[in-house]
This record gives structure tokens, C-alpha cells and sequence, in this order.
């Protein structure tokens, strides 16, 4: 919806019809010819005659509207509250490219159903401020917690399997998430690890983080990602190519039970897509945030937009008129 500040100038625009009558009315009168034929040889002025006065009346026009000062009014939604602060750790070691989740009719990893779950996850809290951390052998932290979920979706979709080592260093995770988590204001802080528990890396035992999260404060809730026995994986034969094969990628429960059991959490179990889901429902419910939404009233100014193409016209008016349409008395 476009408003304006001071409609009153808009009665200039009736001024620029009236000047173009008095300008017609001022003509000198015509002479009289004995001959037209060489008048219709010639020919009428074309379009292109006219495209100086085009440029000078739009330009003008333009003037007078930028000084209405229009301005296109909106609203947009904010959102007031303290709100919860969240690390979500996922793990991207060999054992999350286990094809044994789907999407739809699609066979995916279990890293590509982790990651769809979490972008789901992250939509569902606007306001609230969420970071991510990857971990195989070694974490690190990808995004810190923000409210931007535009960048965690970008985030996560970039996320691929091996990309920090083929083991799993789940209490450096845990760790590290924890550490970003130091002097977070909100109503609670948690993490949420997804994985499917096989801590065998890095420098620090699950234990031993865990009683890091526990002193801060920290809620440690775990989900562990895949089924039992073993699962199936694509690999690369140097013969053979590509073919599917099947190995030993089961799900450590008890460790990630443990885990998040010392630091006030909760473990879920998701063993297919279905599961998978309900589990992340499952800590959105018991991460409850505060955050509402207001609408916020925005207004952006169109008068420098009108006065910018309004000085292009008028210029481009004044170097035609002296150029090629030059018109001599």
C-alpha cells in the first residue's frame, strides 16, 4: 500500500497539462503556402520527434510526486520474548551414510534425514537463537546460535558425511556446543544431538562433557539416528563400481541414554523416518519457548527512487533537446 506524506503536491501534476495547452496556444500563427506537396514529402513528425518533451513532462511529473513523499507501508512479523538458546549436533562421520531412512518414496542417508528434520525443527522456533556444530573425529562449530534460519537451512544443507573424519568424537561435540552456549540470556539452553552414538574419537570422553553441561546448566537431549543390525551402504568398488552392500551400523542407545540421563535430558529413539520425526517433535516439546509474535509496521520511501529516475529523464531530456532534436526558430 503506498501512502503519502504531503499529497498536497500533487496539484503540480495539473500544471504540466496547462503548460503544454499554453505552450499550443502560443504558436505563431502559420503561414500560407500556395504548395503542401512539398510539406507532405517530408512527412508528420515521428515518435521520436516527441521523446525530449516525453522525457521533460515525465521527469517533471516524477518531481512532483516525489515531493507527496510516497512511501510504500507495510508490516512484518518480530517476535518479543527471551526466548531458548540451542545447539544441535549433528554427526557427519561414515556410520550417518547408512541408507536405511527415507524421505517421501526417496531411500536417503541417515545424515539426509537428520538434516531435513532439523531445518524442519529450526522453522518451527522462530525467534529463538540456534547454532549448529558438525562432528566424525573432530567437532567444530559451523553456525554460532542465531535467530537466522535462512543461514542454519543453508547450513545444514551443506553438511556431507566424512567431511571431518569417518570415527565420532561425540563429547567434543558436546563440548564444544556447550562452550557457545557460555552466556547465552535465554529461558534455557540445550543441546541436541543427533547420532548414532558410537563415541570412538577425540579428546574428551561423553562422561566427562556431559559433567561440563551439567554445571552450566546445560540440557543435553540425544537422538539416536538409524536401525539395528546391519544397514545398508553405497560404496565405490574399484572393479564393480557402484554397488549397495550391507554392514554393522547399529545404534549405541546406551551411551546416548547415559548422556543425556546426566545432564536432565531425555533420549529418543529413531529408527526409521516416523520415529525420527516424532523424536524431533519430542524436544521441541520440551525446549517450550516464550517467544511471540508482533506485528511491526514498515514503511520504505519511495521519493529518492522517483527523484533519481526523475533527474535521468530530465537530463536525458536537456541532452536530446540540444542534440539530435535540436529546434531552431
Amino acid at each position: 500500500m503506498i501512502a503519502l506524506a504531503r499529497p498536497e503536491w500533487l496539484w503540480l501534476l495539473a500544471a504540466l497539462p496547462l503548460s503544454l495547452l499554453v505552450r499550443w496556444l502560443g504558436r505563431p500563427a502559420a503561414l500560407p503556402v500556395a504548395d503542401i506537396g512539398p510539406w507532405r514529402v517530408a512527412g508528420r513528425p515521428g515518435l521520436w520527434a516527441r521523446l525530449p518533451m516525453a522525457c521533460r513532462l515525465l521527469g517533471l511529473a516524477l518531481v512532483a510526486c516525489a515531493l507527496a513523499g510516497p512511501r510504500l507501508a507495510g508490516e512484518s512479523l518480530a517476535y518479543r520474548g527471551r526466548g531458548v538458546d540451542i545447539m544441535l549436533a549433528i554427526d557427519i562421520s561414515e556410520s550417518m551414510a547408512a541408507l536405511d531412512m527415507a524421505l517421501g518414496d526417496r531411500t536417503v542417508s541417515r545424515l539426509e534425514a537428520v538434516v531435513d528434520q532439523a531445518a524442519r525443527f529450526a522453522r518451527s522456533r522462530p525467534g529463538d537463537r540456534i547454532g549448529l556444530v558438525a562432528f566424525a573425529s573432530r567437532a567444530y562449530v559451523v553456525l554460532p546460535p542465531s535467530a537466522d534460519r535462512e543461514a542454519l537451512v543453508r547450513a545444514l544443507s551443506r553438511l556431507a558425511v566424512g567431511a571431518a573424519g569417518r570415527r565420532t568424537a561425540t563429547g567434543d561435540a558436546v563440548a564444544l556446543a556447550v562452550k557457545r552456549l557460555d552466556g547465552a540470556v535465554g529461558l534455557a539452553k540445550a543441546v541436541v544431538v543427533l547420532s548414532d552414538g558410537r563415541a570412538n574419537a577425540g579428546e574428551l570422553r561423553p562422561e566427562t562433557a556431559a559433567l561440563a553441561a551439567a554445571d552450566r546448566g546445560v540440557a543435553v537431549h540425544t537422538v539416536g539416528v538409524g536401525g539395528d543390525g546391519p544397514a545398508p551402504f553405497l560404496v565405490n568398488h574399484p572393479l564393480l563400481g557402484q554397488e549397495i552392500v550391507r554392514e554393522d551400523a547399529s545404534v549405541d542407545t546406551s551411551a546416548l541414554t547415559e548422556l543425556a540421563r546426566a545432564t536432565g535430558g531425555t533420549f529418543w529413539r529413531a529408527s526409521d523416518p516416523d520415529g525420527l520425526s516424532r523424536a524431533i517433535d519430542a524436544v521441541g516439546a520440551r525446549t517450550p519457548s516464550d517467544m511471540v509474535p508482533v506485528a511491526r509496521a514498515e514503511e520504505t520511501a519511495l521519493a529518492p527512487l522517483a527523484l533519481a529516475v526523475a533527474v535521468c529523464l530530465l537530463v536525458a531530456w536537456a541532452e536530446l533537446a540540444a542534440t539530435r532534436f535540436l529546434r531552431l526558430p
